[in-house]
């Protein structure tokens, strides 16, 4: 154990990750190998192993420190820490000595017991606190205002958890998961309910007793990428009360269990979970994905679940219901369009209710001339739902954006809907070929490239002037506010152009009737030539003063620029020879070319930015970055000298364009 705290404490001091669980994470993800998992998160010219010089033991049991990682904690901080000693006890024996920076938050304290003793961090919990406090687990311990040695009395097991079930107003969370077989065309949907204290982990082993798929096999789509396997459903910020999951076997998976799979598919099982209650935990210390194909300390759980074997599972669930086939929304080779429009409105409202936008029935030709093809007060934009029945994200969008409520309202209001499934590949090539006969082929080419697996979508289409073109397209992988926004955004934009249509409409009709009264009046339409004749001189003698004068403003704006370079330049120090208090400044610049430049160890920061000035890189215009630790100089103080900003004896700074 004190080998994998040394490892904690290099990696920590190499990459500058001071949060403790995020450094736990990344080697746990490498099997503790240090090297691989610097290369990971570390640019590999900047990688050294502090280890390779002196350590410290600070006790034993205790969590060894290397030098040059409290070293590296005070330079990157303005701040002062102090070392805190607590010894954890745990039922009567001191089970660690743990020699924490008072930066460091209680998750960070759980992070190092958990690395000491293998009880997880959900599990953990603290007596004896100085002062009766009760932190919670984001606090600082500099917060505490603690002494700089005492004991806390580590409470866990049994006890934690009969605290964690005895909780009541429980929500309970229905978790529709779609599971994929070899085949697209096939899927099958469980339907399970789980209380909000139950695991992400509890939720994996139950699918996997369920459906006979390990863990380490399981490859699911739809958890927040935050998760761990002791997140809980409450903690998970998953959509409550109902969320869509994907799940397939990974391509590990052995050929007969696929064919397995493939003789229970397209069906909808209905289940509940047992009300047997099942451990909880609290808000994990880490943050990591939950892509189920990486290891877990759950991974053969799905074998091992002590006390549940495969008719316990089975038993935990009921209310099945019989196996029902879902109706496409468009039958496959539909030859008319609007009969598959008239299907799909039709088999829509059979799966989602009547709280729906209102969808246009006829067809994409004539949606276009209605909503486009309009005089402009009466023109509308036309958004085209494109459905994908194989999409995991299709259920999703459809029951908790599309037919939400101020969707359907603001999509009614505002837009002309068209609809028109793509799950069927001749249903696809048939609204690729009428987009491209009434739109023209980039829209077919902008349609088709729409990957499946992000659709469903909306494409929401303009006519600007004589061109009907595509404004914006919304994928199905977005929130209700993304979308509310996207919606929004577009109106905005279409209002903008369709009150400028409106006065160029009302100037041709203006232009027209003049016309009409020039013939009836040949001395008026003189006066009439004459005056627009007048106007349109006097606005070229407005346009030309007005160039006049920005060009005016423009080489004033050179002279002023070129005053403060040549100012910058009289007051900039000589480049000093190469010395032992002297700089050396290599500057990587946007393009891949470089500068280099000595300076004084002495020398302020400002000094540094008026060498980049005269060199054509402004701070208005450039960042200059330090490659470790990563910062942005332009942001810091200009007094502060080179060596105090850790430059010396050479670095290499990187600009980036702002």
């Amino acid at each position: 154990m004190d080998d994998k705290n040394g490892i904690v404490a290099d990696f920590q001091a190499i990459t500058g990750i001071d949060n403790a669980a995020e450094a736990l994470m990344h080697l746990s993800n490498f099997n503790w190998d240090l090297l691989a998992a610097v290369q990971h998160v570390t640019p590999q010219h900047t990688q050294h192993l502090p280890s390779e010089g002196r350590r410290i033991r600070l006790g034993a049991p205790s969590v060894m420190i290397a030098d040059d990682f409290s070293g590296m904690t005070a330079s990157t901080s303005n701040e002062t820490h102090r070392l805190i000693t607590i010894e954890i006890e745990q039922n009567g024996h001191i089970i660690a000595t743990l020699k924490v920076n008072d930066a460091s938050t209680i998750d960070d304290l759980k992070t190092l017991v958990y690395a000491e003793s293998k009880i997880p961090c959900c599990l953990q919990n603290f007596n004896g606190w100085p002062n009766n406090q009760l932190p919670s687990n984001k606090d600082t311990l500099s917060k505490l205002n603690l002494p700089d040695r005492f004991k806390l009395n580590l409470v866990s097991g049994e006890d934690l958890n009969q605290e964690l079930n005895g909780r009541a107003n429980l929500r309970m969370f229905t978790l529709n998961i779609t599971m994929e077989a070899t085949t697209s065309s096939e899927y099958q949907v469980y339907k399970l309910s789980f209380s909000s204290d139950q695991t992400v982990a509890q939720v994996k082993v139950v699918v996997a007793n369920l459906t006979k798929l390990p863990i380490s096999n399981q490859q699911w789509l739809g958890w927040p990428h935050f998760v761990t396997p002791a997140t809980t459903l409450e903690e998970s910020h998953i959509n409550y009360p109902v969320h869509d999951f994907k799940l397939k076997p990974s391509n590990s998976i052995l050929k007969h269990t696929r064919r397995r799979y493939n003789t229970r598919l397209n069906s909808v099982v209905d289940m509940e979970t047992s009300d047997s209650p099942m451990p909880s935990s609290s808000t994990s210390s880490s943050s990591t994905s939950s892509s189920s194909s990486e290891e877990d300390p759950f991974e053969d759980s799905a074998e091992s679940l002590s006390g549940i074997d495969d008719d316990d599972v089975e038993a935990m669930f009921m209310d099945t219901e019989a196996p029902t086939r879902i109706r496409p929304l468009i039958a496959e080779d539909t030859e008319d369009e609007l009969a598959g429009v008239i299907q799909f409105i039709d088999e829509f409202q059979n799966r989602y209710g009547d709280m729906r936008p209102q969808f246009f029935l006829g067809t994409l030709d004539q949606a276009i001339k209605i909503a486009c093809f309009k005089p402009a007060k009466d023109k509308r934009l036309l958004a085209v739902y494109l459905h994908h029945d194989r999409s995991v994200l299709s259920n999703l969008f459809c029951t908790q954006l599309l037919c939400f409520e101020s969707v359907v309202q603001y999509l009614n209001t505002n837009f002309l809907v068209w609809v028109w499934d793509m799950t069927h590949p001749s249903n696809r090539n048939r609204i690729l070929q009428s987009a491209s006969l009434s739109l023209g082929t980039m829209a077919e080419i902008t349609l088709g490239a729409i990957d499946s697996n992000r659709l469903p979508a909306l494409v929401l289409f303009t006519r600007n002037r004589s061109n009907t073109e595509i404004l914006s397209v919304i994928n199905g992988d977005c929130n209700i506010s993304e979308l509310l926004s996207s919606l929004i955004n577009a109106q905005e934009m279409f209002a903008i152009q369709q009150q400028v249509e409106i006065k160029e409409e009302g100037e041709r009709n203006m232009r027209e009737m003049i016309k009409v009264e020039q013939d009836e009046a040949y001395q008026q339409s003189l006066a009439i030539d004459r005056v627009k004749e007048e106007t349109k001189i006097l606005q070229e003698m407005e346009e030309k003063a007005i160039r006049s004068q920005i060009e005016s403003q423009e080489r004033q704006f050179a002279a002023e620029k070129e005053a403060i370079r040549q100012r910058i330049v009289a007051s900039l120090p000589d480049e000093p020879e190469p010395g032992d208090q002297v700089v050396k400044i290599r500057f990587r610049l946007p393009l891949g070319k470089f500068l280099e430049r000595r300076f004084l160890a002495s020398d302020i920061l400002q000094v540094l930015f008026d060498y980049l000035y005269i060199s054509g890189f402004s701070q208005k215009e450039f960042k200059v970055i330090s490659s470790w630790p990563r910062r942005d100089l332009t942001t810091l103080g200009v007094t502060q000298t080179m060596k105090e900003l850790n430059l010396y004896p050479q670095e290499t700074l990187t600009l980036e364009e702002r």
